[in-house]
């Protein structure tokens, strides 16, 4: 105890707090959900719209056997700048990690899925209930195990789809569906980044100023 004192005394004590400040970012960027936005249009025949949207994903999300819900805490999707929007709705909000999976037409592969309720107004007669976004390659090796992991690379994959499902008074359903053409994540906030800065000059001045007091006193 006496060797910490003196070390506290010799001017340890702002590194060690700078390293504690500096810390605390990281491990909430390691503990907290990632913003995902992406881009693409609508592949239904005789409608070409451009979409894009953002969904929120939380890598520390406990689950077994490649399914992970409450990893997906919230999506938008929009259409055509602002025409028509769907968001989120409180479900299963999961991602799927899946190897070997069938991707449809016989062909197997692996795949990143996320599932999600939606919610949002009228179009037309219907109203949306689902969206899903999968990423999949051919063949395997996209995973090496069914972890939770971030989205994959949109270069390393074969199928880049997102379907948002509607249905009408009588439960009958259909989909506005097409491809991703970008999907990135969003930076932290500035404010986030300056936070362990923050700190740091506040502890640096607080040390500062117990130097000048014990100077005074002395």
């Amino acid at each position: 105890m006496s060797m910490m004192k003196r070390l506290f005394r010799r001017g340890f004590a702002l590194p060690a707090a700078m390293v504690c400040a500096l810390s605390i970012p990281i491990m909430a960027a390691q503990a907290a959900s990632v913003t995902y936005s992406f881009t693409g249009v609508t592949n239904n025949p005789g409608v070409a719209i451009p979409v894009d949207g953002t969904f929120q994903f939380d890598d520390m999300t406990s689950g077994s056997g490649g399914v992970y819900s409450g990893a997906v805490t919230g999506f938008k999707l929009v259409f055509n700048k602002g025409v028509y929007t769907s968001v989120f709705a409180p479900g299963l909000n999961g991602v799927i990690i899946s190897q070997n999976t069938d991707l449809g037409g016989g062909v197997f592969g692996d795949r990143w899925a996320l599932v999600s309720p939606a919610t949002g107004g009228k179009l037309g007669e219907t109203t949306p209930y689902n969206f899903d976004l999968y990423l999949s390659r051919k063949g395997q090796g996209l995973f090496t195990n069914t972890d939770l992991q971030n989205p994959p690379s949109l270069g390393s994959l074969d199928t880049k789809t997102w379907r948002l499902y509607f249905k009408n008074v009588d439960g009958v359903p259909f989909a506005y569906y097409g491809q991703i053409s970008s999907l990135t994540a969003v930076p932290l906030p500035p404010a986030v980044l300056l936070f362990g800065a923050g700190l740091i000059a506040l502890v640096g001045l607080g040390v500062g100023g117990l130097r000048n007091l014990r100077g005074f006193q002395s």
